[in-house]
């Protein structure tokens, strides 16, 4: 295990099965483990995961914090309306990234497509239902045509 970092923003987020999350996380999408603390029982307690500068902190739901998140969380939807965005670096290449973990039985949200705004990016599920969208720097493109794009997509 690689010494414990702190970035500026570490995003955290609660989910169901330590294991199964964890797992999701390294097995499946390659992250590597940079923190995690074991209970005496060999249960998962926490658990911090990403490549290169992304870093995503996984806490058991049971650990939460205020009633307001436990009471949607018995709702059973923990990661509705929450969607990571991950910027890939020159360490994974995006497109061989994404049929690296396709093959793996990930859930696809959308497909590898490059965007108005100059980003590659493609967008998966995690077990708990978190979105996890993928990026990589694809094209220049100036501010006008990226608010241009903006509007756009975003017209009612």
């Amino acid at each position: 295990m690689e010494q414990r970092k702190q970035n500026g923003i570490a995003p955290s987020i609660r989910v169901k099965d330590m294991q199964k999350s964890l797992d999701f996380y390294t097995k499946t999408l390659g992250f590597q483990t940079s923190d995690k603390v074991t209970r005496k029982d060999g249960k998962v307690a926490h658990a911090a995961v990403g490549f290169d500068s992304a870093l995503i902190m996984l806490s058991p739901a049971e650990y939460i914090r205020t009633q307001q998140t436990k009471d949607d969380l018995a709702k059973n939807k923990p990661g509705v309306g929450v969607e990571l965005y991950i910027g890939m670096t020159a360490s994974k290449k995006l497109d061989a990234f994404f049929s690296e973990i396709k093959g793996k039985g990930v859930t696809v949200v959308n497909e590898p497509k490059t965007e108005a705004w100059g980003d590659r990016i493609f967008t998966v599920r995690d077990p708990d239902g978190y979105a996890l969208t993928f990026s990589e720097f694809a094209n220049e493109v100036t501010p006008e045509a990226r608010t241009a794009a903006f509007e756009s997509a975003h017209q009612k």
